[in-house]
């Protein structure tokens, strides 16, 4: 059955028709003397009964009434706010808040006239009663800050990974949602053994314990888990994007699991890193800012060649083709003169990243071209070698100084010449 605000009313007609018939019949089982109930504790002070009822209807009215400011007011107000996180908080808390007003009330109530009647407070059900709003109250609570938990989860959800996320990041936010939940339902928990005065300390020492036990086990297993969680949250990469690693291998990321990413390489295979060292890794994305890439070349040419005329026919090749980008502008710098050419380097911009292949290899070809129609050479590197006659040697070289009162030559036949061995 749909929840809305016709059905509340019908199930709010039911409950206050639930609570009149009860209120028969306990007179009527009271009336015939066969026992004397909580109830029949009820029906002999009239005035504290309807005051108990007005208080009932009254926080069903009350409720109806946040529900509809919540939905008529607060939502159309955070309609026309400029980010969409209100109204997802708007949207997902409106019946948690609407119970919790329900049930505060309603203790409320039980305090103010209930609890002034010495026939009830003496029953033993009165404990339980108290012990029910309380604890309803507490999980009423406790369902307003998963609704919100869970609404602020959908929105970063939806703005950072879009309407269908990876399997990835969804898995991990799935894991993380259902730890806050188990989280705030321990607090909760906590909360209602403290206020029946239940004794909870060794409880919680033995979960502290199994805690560091389990902390020390999986370390490695955590700390992925919490790399993988700074990576969804950081947004460094995200699926689909090309990045390089820190190996100088490059790729397109598959997956951010909870323990590992897996980027897809060149060749077809997949590559799985630790979350934890992608996290501490420097990895370079083509893909962010947007998909825009700088291809830089650098080109030597001949010396003697005309610098000006190759400067003008490499500008010309790059802003004739028709994937390079005309803004930037293309633009060719004169940057060495190296051993055997004068080198230039050439800048353009490409609108994606992964054309940049095809696009270089249609720029060379083109230069190439060109350059051969114009006679410009491109040199390889070169060296000059001299050669000399005999009797054009150099004279034979001295030696040097600490040579010097040393005898370099052949030692003769006579040991006695030798220097001693030590």
């Amino acid at each position: 059955m749909r929840l809305n605000l016709k059905n509340l009313g019908y199930l709010a007609g039911l409950a206050m028709a639930g609570l009149v018939l009860a209120l028969l019949a306990a007179t009527t089982w009271a009336a015939e003397g066969e026992s004397e109930g909580f109830l029949s504790g009820l029906l002999q002070t009239n005035r504290a009964t309807l005051e108990f009822a007005a208080w009932v209807a009254g926080a069903v009215f009350v409720a109806l009434l946040v529900l509809l400011f919540w939905k008529g007011v607060l939502l159309r107000l955070a309609m026309k706010t400029k980010t969409d996180l209100d109204q997802e908080i708007v949207q997902a808390t409106r019946l948690p808040v609407m119970l919790v007003i329900f049930l505060a009330l309603v203790k409320t109530g039980s305090e103010l006239t209930l609890a002034q009647v010495e026939e009830v407070t003496a029953h033993p059900f009165w404990p339980f009663w108290q012990g029910l709003l309380y604890v309803g109250l507490v999980l009423g609570i406790t369902s307003v800050a998963i609704a919100f938990m869970r609404a602020v989860t959908a929105w970063y959800s939806h703005r950072t990974l879009g309407v269908a996320p990876p399997a990835g990041p969804r898995r991990f936010i799935l894991v993380a949602t259902r730890l806050v939940k188990f989280v705030l339902f321990f607090v909760a928990l906590t909360i209602i053994f403290e206020h029946f005065d239940i004794q909870i300390t060794g409880l919680l020492a033995t979960a502290g314990v199994v805690s560091l036990a389990v902390a020390f086990a999986a370390q490695e297993t955590l700390a992925n888990m919490i790399a993988g969680f700074v990576l969804i949250a950081d947004r460094p990469f995200r699926v689909g994007d090309r990045v390089q690693l820190a190996d100088g291998q490059m790729g397109d990321v598959l997956d951010i699991g909870l323990r590992r990413t897996d980027v897809l390489s060149f060749d077809n295979t997949v590559i799985s890193l630790p979350n934890a060292e992608v996290a501490k890794s420097q990895i370079i994305n083509y893909s962010a800012p947007d998909a825009k890439f700088k291809i830089r070349a650098t080109l030597g040419v001949a010396y003697g060649t005309n610098l000006r005329q190759v400067k003008a026919i490499l500008n010309d090749v790059m802003t004739s083709h028709k994937d390079v980008l005309k803004e930037p502008a293309p633009v060719v710098y004169f940057t060495e003169f190296a051993d055997s050419a004068l080198n230039l380097l050439l800048v353009c911009w490409v609108a994606d990243y992964r054309e940049q292949f095809r696009i270089r290899d249609e720029l060379f070809m083109t230069v190439k071209d060109r350059f051969e129609a114009e006679n410009i050479s491109i040199p390889f590197p070169q060296r000059d070698v001299h050669l000399y006659a005999a009797k054009d040697s150099p004279s034979r070289v001295s030696p040097p100084a600490w040579a010097a009162g040393h005898n370099l030559e052949e030692p003769s036949g006579d040991s006695s010449s030798l220097p001693e061995r030590r």
